[in-house]
């Protein structure tokens, strides 16, 4: 019922997401304040890739408890009842929700899923079949995706070669949480206004961040390069190159004479893995300070992502002496979904791609034509690789 929280908790499906107080004729709805709770929901619901619209929906939900230990949820957009006004929504959400049964260390959820939304109809859009089935918002889709996150939320260190207290675990989600929100906020079609300028859609977009902690960097901006791909490759097996590469394609500064020294793994069975990486650099003959990289790798039927950002050592220090979460991420990094129905094992991929980088062009045009030859020579490069024999991670 907190859907101010989707966005963080389901950052791949939820854009935006509020909740209010029924009212008009709802607010006369019978709440007997102990077993039934009412809301009007406001939710926005995205697929990672600036070429599928956001939909938007609003709609009444309840939540009542049957008998002890089973509570069911209904969904209905408010306009399927007489005298409320006309929705601005093109979207609407059919009755949809969950019953579930509580048990003592486990629980049953039947859910169901059932919306209307406007038909995708440029065929030439490599997610028109993903939008016109049933697979960009059925509830298997939803169920995967929390389960993931369910095993996410009980990873354990493999590798710890730093010193942190009790905390680690938690700091390392809250991190990793501030990176994906990042990330999949700039990869939709709607990115937040406050924080981005869109200032080329032509194939590839280009973002300049305009929030203000940027300026320190004097004379640079920050922008983002991003589309999406189809790959003819099981998404297993473009997951499993991009785990593997995908330092190496965003962050080849970092690799100019070794690799960077992997400190912490903190890892959730084979679904989740989250690295942070150190490499020193050296400032002058007699002292040295660490370059941190924060990535991300997980992996799940309907939307398998590698994400990476850089962080600097003072927001490690932060982090882990006070729980302080920086917002100073610039997370670049690759969604995977599958162009078909059969998840990780589908013939083809559709990969979303965002780098992002600092670049002291004088000019838009300068940034735009940067970032569109990073972006074109990235996407050959994977879809070359991960169709090569020989230099193809196993799918096993």
């Amino acid at each position: 019922m907190l859907q101010s929280q989707w966005p963080s908790v389901l950052p791949n499906i939820v854009l935006e997401g509020s909740s209010h107080a029924p009212t008009g004729v709802f607010q006369w709805l019978d709440d007997d304040n102990s077993k039934t709770f009412y809301a009007m929901v406001d939710v926005e619901y995205h697929l990672p890739s600036p070429f599928v619209p956001t939909r938007q929906f609003r709609f009444l939900r309840c939540l009542k408890m049957i008998p002890p230990g089973v509570w069911v949820i209904v969904d209905l957009s408010e306009d399927y009842f007489p005298h409320t006004p006309d929705s601005p929504m093109k979207n609407r959400r059919r009755p949809s929700g969950m019953i579930i049964r509580t048990h003592d260390d486990s629980c049953e959820v039947i859910w169901i899923e059932s919306v209307e939304v406007e038909t995708c109809l440029d065929q030439n859009n490599i997610f028109s079949t993903m939008v016109n089935s049933n697979l960009a918002f059925c509830a298997k889709r939803w169920v995967s995706t929390f389960l993931q996150r369910l095993k996410r939320s009980v990873s354990s260190f493999t590798n710890l070669k730093i010193q942190v207290d009790h905390q680690a675990q938690a700091i390392m989600l809250k991190l990793t949480d501030r990176m994906e929100m990042i990330f999949f906020n700039c990869v939709s079609e709607a990115p937040s206004g406050y924080r981005w300028d869109i200032i080329s859609d032509q194939g590839v977009r280009i973002l300049r961040d305009k929030a203000v902690y940027n300026s320190h960097v004097l004379g640079y901006n920050t922008y983002v390069g991003l589309t999406s791909f189809r790959v003819p490759a099981k998404p297993l097996r473009v997951f499993n190159f991009l785990v593997k590469r995908n330092l190496e394609l965003l962050w080849p500064s970092l690799l100019n004479a070794k690799e960077p020294e992997e400190v912490i793994k903190l890892v959730a069975e084979d679904s989740n893995c989250i690295t942070l990486h150190r490499k020193v650099v050296p400032q002058n003959e007699s002292t040295e300070c660490y370059e941190y990289m924060l990535q991300e790798a997980s992996k799940e039927e309907f939307c398998s992502f590698v994400i990476s950002s850089p962080i600097t050592q003072s927001d490690i220090k932060a982090a882990f002496s006070s729980a302080m979460i920086t917002k100073y991420l610039k997370p670049s990094g690759f969604a995977i979904m599958p162009d078909g129905s059969k998840g990780l094992e589908s013939d083809a991929s559709l990969v979303t791609i965002a780098v992002q980088q600092d670049l002291d062009a004088a000019e838009n045009g300068g940034a735009i034509e940067a970032m569109n030859n990073v972006i074109i020579a990235m996407i050959k490069e994977i879809n070359e690789e991960v169709m090569s024999d020989g230099k193809t991670p196993s799918q096993s």
